[in-house]
């Protein structure tokens, strides 16, 4: 995972989805997987994807009120189901070492 990836309108407003009956920010691993899901599901073509950065994790706390979960998008899925994927923390991702936010790197 070199880079995760979100999507958000050009006022700033992430992509939300319910799963399970949470509201989720779906992350993607790559452009190239984001590309795949916006083809397959149209609610997404006014959404462009966005490096995962501080600010925008910071952004992701305040929605929802309580902090909102983060679901990593299976890269499997040949359907593109946006269920179809993995409760995911940022803590988790953070403490594998796979992935570092561009300000964080060094």
């Amino acid at each position: 995972m070199n880079e995760m990836l979100v999507l958000r309108r050009a006022d700033g407003e992430l992509f939300t989805e319910e799963i399970n009956g949470k509201q989720v920010i779906p992350l993607w691993s790559s452009s190239e997987e984001v590309a795949r899901y916006k083809e397959r599901n149209p609610k997404l073509i006014t959404f462009l994807p966005t490096q995962l950065t501080g600010a925008l994790r910071n952004k992701s706390k305040s929605i929802g009120g309580t902090g909102t979960e983060f679901f990593l998008i299976s890269e499997e899925n040949h359907d593109a189901n946006l269920d179809d994927g993995n409760p995911v923390s940022l803590e988790e991702i953070f403490s594998r070492g796979k992935y570092l936010p561009r300000e964080v790197r060094r």
